[in-house]
């Protein structure tokens, strides 16, 4: 680790607040739920323009894999307040959902941050990969997972359960 330069100039700064989503990161609880929370307006602003989505999460995803290696280089492994991922993972999540009602925001939120703490095998693994990969690939592993469970739910769910319906009306 051996940290930034003692000069924090502007280019230190952007850095940070983009690794960190607006300094979301840095909050003193739960960070990446924060940062999640954060997210969920962006994710909503960008639902009828999937293609759009993809791009960010694409243009996010390939600018986090640098700039989380250079931050955890600064800050040491897998650092708190580096929440790009959580972007990431949080835009996965509502990635071409077929209805987004609050009700499916809330519930997609708790699905999503679920997957992200629970951590499944084959995504913990992914966390050792090198540098911003490891921190970067897990959370969108998360996010598609988090995702196909809402696009079941959504599409299907209220053929089986009725009740779930609640979550495309609202």
């Amino acid at each position: 680790m051996t940290g930034p330069s003692p000069v924090r100039g502007l280019s230190y700064w952007l850095k940070v607040a983009a690794g960190s989503v607006l300094f979301t990161g840095y909050s003193p609880v739960a960070p990446a739920t924060v940062t999640s929370l954060f997210v969920l307006l962006p994710a909503w602003l960008l639902r009828p323009w999937p293609v759009w989505h993809a791009l960010v999460i694409v243009v996010v995803f390939f600018v986090g894999v640098p700039l989380a290696t250079e931050l955890e280089r600064w800050w040491g492994p897998d650092p708190g307040r580096v929440t790009i991922d959580e972007f990431v993972g949080t835009l996965v999540t509502f990635f071409a959902l077929p209805a987004l009602t609050f009700p499916a925001l809330v519930f997609g939120f708790l699905v999503w941050r679920f997957f992200d703490i629970v951590k499944l095998p084959f995504i913990d693994r992914s966390q050792r990969l090198p540098g911003g990969w490891g921190i970067m690939v897990d959370d969108f592993l998360a996010g598609v997972m988090a995702n196909l469970v809402m696009q079941v739910v959504l599409r299907f769910g209220p053929r089986v359960l009725p009740a779930a319906g609640c979550l495309l009306r609202g």
